[in-house]
């Protein structure tokens, strides 16, 4: 993960965005092995863990479509701050909670959190020129990953030694800790784009960019699945006969590859083209979300999820890069929290109906109709990026603007 910072962000001020990423991914890690504990430890129903998944993306839907274009208007410090301020208070509230209602309402947070800070984050890390953005986005994709790495380690392990309750009090006040550094940290001055419409419909304005709207159903296309594993995985596996421990480690090594292989993605996307390198990986990541269906060893599950993951930390930060030269460096942010938005309504969409089709039609069928899912959408992208193509799409030319 070496640096190589653009021309307004210091060293350490890219490395300090990096861990303070991490960090946040960290918390919203900690619920993933977790979950089905807390379910047995609290009595509610299988579809209550839809419930608990949609919470977060949907209001990461909402903060990230309507809140994400104050970045690009020059709020970006207001907004990483208050993302982790509300990070940080959902991970407590987790710790406090007991009925179905109040992990919901700390899911909400969690969502609001993530959708101002994640776009605020991008929008500085790729400020002054996009030649090295792809490599940029992806040692954010890293410490995202990073962050889902080591989550579930902390929580297992700090649940084994203490408590249930102690990896969300720690994790919470490291997250509270965050957010007052980030309030005096000397970040870079980002310039304010001179949109003369309002922030608060900028990343709706893109959906009517055929190659924006396209871009971001790819985006959608490789996050459907996550609706799946943030509300089924723990209790897949330990269907399947893993222990709590075994689901946090499994979470941890998926998410390594990434770890290490995101900045690489990333400077592939740059020289080869973000479209051209997310369609390959594509082409890698449907038919094994499909064959996680067929597998009834939790070890055979395991080894897939590590297969999975290494083109996914080629397609990850090639979509966000996509969409940054789609929607040129005035929507910089706008266009980032469109991609998330959408991904999030495909999560909570999936993350509510999921626990009902595994119930009723089982896995295999389950990861089926995923990966078909995943298909269509995509291939729906690639044809808006082809229409956009008819209207001097340039998405794979650094630093472009699409119009339509």
């Amino acid at each position: 993960m070496q640096a190589a910072p653009n021309s307004q962000v210091s060293s350490a001020t890219s490395w300090f965005l990096v861990v303070a990423t991490g960090v946040l991914l960290a918390g919203v890690g900690l619920v993933f092995p977790l979950l089905a504990e807390i379910q047995d430890t609290f009595g509610f129903s299988t579809a209550s863990l839809g419930l608990i998944s949609a919470a977060a993306f949907g209001s990461a839907l909402v903060s990230g479509l309507f809140f994400s274009g104050l970045a690009d208007r020059g709020h970006t410090r207001a907004l990483m701050v208050g993302g982790a301020v509300l990070c940080g208070v959902s991970v407590l509230w987790f710790a406090a909670g007991t009925e179905v209602w109040q992990f919901v309402g700390a899911r909400v947070l969690e969502g609001l959190g993530l959708g101002i800070f994640t776009p605020s984050v991008r929008k500085v890390m790729t400020a002054g020129g996009s030649a090295d953005a792809g490599h940029q986005l992806g040692r954010l994709v890293s410490a995202e990953l990073g962050g889902l790495l080591v989550g579930p380690l902390v929580g297992t392990a700090l649940a084994s030694a203490f408590s249930l309750d102690a990896p969300f009090v720690v994790l919470g006040l490291l997250n509270l800790l965050l957010a007052g550094v980030l309030a005096f940290w000397p970040l870079p001055e980002v310039e304010p784009s001179p949109g003369r419409q309002s922030a608060l419909t900028a990343s709706l304005r893109l959906l009517k960019v055929p190659s924006a709207a396209g871009t971001a159903l790819l985006s959608l296309a490789l996050f459907l699945p996550v609706g799946i594993y943030d509300s089924l995985w723990a209790r897949y596996l330990s269907d399947r006969g893993a222990s709590t421990l075994f689901i946090g480690v499994t979470l941890s090594l998926y998410s390594l590859p990434i770890v290490l292989v995101a900045p690489f993605g990333g400077r592939l996307a740059d020289r080869t083209g973000p479209v051209r390198a997310a369609t390959i990986a594509m082409c890698l990541i449907v038919p094994v979300t499909v064959l996680y269906g067929s597998l009834p060893w939790p070890v055979a599950i395991a080894a897939i999820a590590i297969l999975e993951s290494f083109p996914q930390a080629v397609a990850s930060p090639a979509v966000q890069t996509a969409m940054l030269r789609t929607g040129g460096e005035d929507d910089v942010a706008a266009g980032q929290g469109l991609i998330n938005s959408l991904n999030m309504l495909g999560g909570t969409l999936v993350g509510l109906l999921a626990p009902l089709g595994y119930a009723a039609l089982g896995p295999s069928v389950l990861f089926a109709l995923a990966g078909a899912a995943m298909a269509a959408v995509f291939g729906a992208g690639l044809l808006l990026l082809r229409r956009g193509a008819g209207q001097n799409d340039l998405a794979d030319t650094a630093g472009s603007r699409v119009v339509p």
